[in-house]
Formats: C-alpha cells, sequence, structure tokens
C-alpha cells in the first residue's frame, strides 16, 4: 500500500548481510492457526515522535557562540546535548516475500506493535538570524549508539494515536539494543513557522500551536547489542539480524495522523521477552485541551512542548509527525527456513515519500 503524505513521513528498512534474499516467516498471533506470513516488507501506520529534552540540549549547544556568531556547543560536555527520542507505532500491512503489492493484514489475529526509545546529541544549531539555510533556524543532531526498540502482540487492537495509550500492552515478543553511532540528521523550520499543531480532521488540542517544518537523517541500524525475539512469532532464524532506519524525515505540522498526548518508554530487561499481560505505560483517556492541559495517570511520558510547539523555543521538548516502512532480506543459517526482519523508525521525522526496499 502506497501512502502520500503532505507533510512527513519516515522510510524504514530492515537490512541483513549476504548474497541471497529470503522472506520473513513471521506468525501474526503466536499460534501457527492462521496467522503466518511470509514477508519481505513490512508497513507501519503513521505516528508521532517525542525529542525529550530536544530543545534543552539546543539551548545549551546555543549557549556558547564562536567568533563569528555561530553557536559552538562548547558547553555541551559528555551529555548536556544529549536528548532522548521515544515512538511507537502499528503494524498495518507487509509486502509479500519475491515481490508484488502491499496486502493489508489479515482481521482477527490482533496487534502487533512496536515501541522505540534512543538517543541523540545536539552537533549544530543555526538561528533565524543568520544569513545562511534560506534564514530558517536549523538544528543538527546524530545518534550516540545508544537505544532500544520493543515488539509487542496483543490479541485486541488496543493503540491509540491520540492518546498512546495500547502500544506496549499484551505480550512482548522481541527486544533489540544498541544503535548506530553518528548517523547525521538536521531539522528546519520554514519561512512562515507558527500554525496549529494537529491539523489532521479536527483539532484535538485547544489549538495547541506549533511551527512548521521538515528535516532528515543517515541510517541508523538498531539491535547491534543484543537481539531477544520471541520463537513463537519469529519462525525464521537471522544471520546477522539488525533493524536499519532508511530516509529518516521530521515534518510538521501533523496532517495525516493524530499528535499523540503520552509517549511510552521501553521496559528494558526487567521484562523479559514473552512476558504476557502487560499494560499499557500511558491511560486511554485525552484532555480538552493544549500540550500543558494534558495529565496522564500513568507512568508514560506526557510531552512538555509550551504554547508552540517546536525546537528552540523554550520548552524541553518538542514533537513530530512520523512514518515507518521496511523490508526484510539476508541469507538463512544452516537449517533455518529463512532470514527475518521487522521494522521500525525512529526519530523519527518527516519528508514526503517513502521508499519501500
Amino acid at each position: 500500500m502506497r501512502k502520500n503524505l503532505i507533510g512527513a513521513l519516515i522510510a524504514s528498512a530492515f537490512a541483513f548481510s549476504g548474497t541471497a534474499q529470503a522472506g520473513l516467516l513471521f506468525d501474526l498471533n503466536g499460534s501457527a492457526a492462521g496467522g503466518v506470513i511470509n514477508a519481505n516488507a513490512f508497513d507501519w501506520a503513521q505516528t508521532s515522535f517525542l525529542a525529550r529534552g530536544g530543545n534543552t540540549a539546543i539551548g545549551v549547544f546555543a549557549s556558547s557562540v564562536d567568533a563569528f556568531g555561530f553557536a559552538n556547543g562548547a558547553n555541551c560536555g559528555v551529555s548536556a546535548c544529549n536528548f532522548t527520542v521515544l515512538t511507537h507505532a502499528v503494524l498495518t500491512g507487509y509486502t509479500p516475500a519475491g515481490g508484488g503489492s502491499s496486502i493489508p493484514l489479515p482481521g482477527g489475529f490482533g496487534q502487533i506493535s512496536m515501541v522505540a526509545s534512543y538517543e541523540e546529541r545536539v552537533t549544530s544549531f543555526i538561528s533565524g538570524f543568520a544569513a545562511v539555510n534560506g534564514g530558517r533556524p536549523q538544528a543538527g543532531f546524530t545518534s550516540t549508539g545508544v537505544g532500544t526498540v520493543e515488539f509487542y502482540y496483543n490479541a485486541a487492537t488496543t493503540a491509540s494515536d491520540l492518546t498512546g495509550s495500547g502500544f506496549d500492552s499484551g505480550r512482548l515478543i522481541g527486544r533489540l539494543t544498541g544503535f548506530t553511532v553518528g548517523a547525521d540528521g538536521a531539522f528546519s523550520i520554514t519561512n512562515s513557522p507558527v500554525g496549529l499543531l494537529d491539523t489532521f480532521g479536527a483539532d484535538d488540542y485547544n489549538g495547541q500551536q506549533s511551527v512548521s517544518g521538515f528535516g532528515a537523517q543517515d541510517v541508523i541500524s538498531a539491535g547491534l547489542t543484543s537481539k531477544d525475539l520471541d520463537a513463537s512469532f519469529f519462525l525464521t532464524t537471522l544471520a546477522g539480524f539488525n533493524l536499519q532506519y532508511n530516509n529518516i524525515s521530521i515534518g510538521l505540522p501533523f496532517n495525516t495522523v493524530n499528535p499523540s498526548d503520552c509517549f511510552n518508554g521501553v521496559r528494558g530487561i526487567g521484562t523479559a521477552v514473552g512476558t504476557t499481560g502487560l499494560g499499557s505505560t500511558c491511560d486511554n483517556v485525552h484532555q480538552a485541551a493544549n500540550y500543558a492541559g494534558q495529565v496522564n495517570a500513568l507512568p508514560g511520558v506526557t510531552p512538555s512542548v509550551g504554547l508552540i510547539n517546536g525546537f528552540a523555543l523554550g520548552a524541553p521538548d518538542f514533537i513530530a509527525q512520523t512514518d515507518y516502512n521496511s523490508s526484510v532480506t539476508g541469507v538463512p543459517e544452516p537449517g533455518s527456513l529463512a532470514l527475518v526482519g521487522l521494522a521500525l523508525a525512529g526519530l523519527g521525522v518527516v519528508a514526503s515519500r517513502r521508499r519501500r526496499v
């Protein structure tokens, strides 16, 4: 299924080393009762990401300037310019092994979802007064290598784009840790930056304002440190498995999905893969208010974006719209049926097209 995004999108791809290609045998309900698919690409629903502490990190970087008046990050130290990206998404379709058009997931199996948390570091900042980048403010960043992706199965459809609830509920079926170090990216505010944050149908945020902008990032791979997968769902084994974000992009305002008012952190190794009965860390309630008026009764993270969402605007956080696409390639290990992959993305941040590899 091809998705046309008027604002933003992220394309992600799983890649494996090797010369031959094989699809992923994946069981959508973990019981091999009609839920097995053989896929070489996956579609994830459009969603949100949160740059938690992103504005704070930019502020530290911009607090020191060189002889020409440009921010130089001299005050960053070891981690003062670092921030965390949180995102979540639901699997909606796949491309069958051997090629062909994307197929919506069959009904009745439940929900496959993912949550991710990874770290970025601000590497540059250009203010709107600088006679570069068309006079548009721009921030640069790079991945630090710290990050985790988790996958969940739920027999019910529980995820809510608006509240952020239900992406991390049910059974934990996979975890990948460790990200690429040094994948660079940038985000720019356009020349007409202020408008409504939520332009997808009705405004659910009571006039919450936002900059408009766009950005991109180099390829990031996840799973470079460790991989832990539930064999009831991942029916094939992997050689050199990793999760790869390609063409990562940022987009504002939100015009194809509701902004999430809460984000889930990954549970980490304290919760074993295969654990069932997990409840979401975001509640399923949305207040009729801007972000400052949102209250989450559970441990999930409510963004603090101020009166105008966007970078370098005083509040500690900013959010943006994202979208994910992924592909699976690889060489089977001896005795295995095929190679496996799953998709995600992240910091994501959004452009006007996705690529399917």
